[in-house]
């Protein structure tokens, strides 16, 4: 049994979901931004193509977002 509450106005949910999520969403922010500062640093710093830097920046965020778990819904839709 779901023992979630149902939540029917969507206000309501995203501030619900944000609020559950917050330590997360502070976490995901700050893992990428510091991805793409380092990434963008290394690669202007070496010298290196445009076009692997893209591909490193995108693999790296596939990769961020394959080993971390989704974030939840702390309740039912109405």
């Amino acid at each position: 049994m779901d023992d979630r509450p149902i939540v029917g106005s969507w206000v309501r949910r995203l501030r619900g979901y944000l609020r559950h999520n917050r330590a997360r969403l502070v976490v995901d922010v700050t893992v990428l931004l510091t991805w793409i500062v380092v990434s963008t640093a290394v690669f202007r710093w070496l010298a290196l193509p445009q076009w692997l830097h893209y591909l490193v920046f995108f693999v790296g965020i596939v990769v961020y977002s394959a080993v971390t778990p989704a974030w939840e819904r702390p309740y039912r839709s109405a």
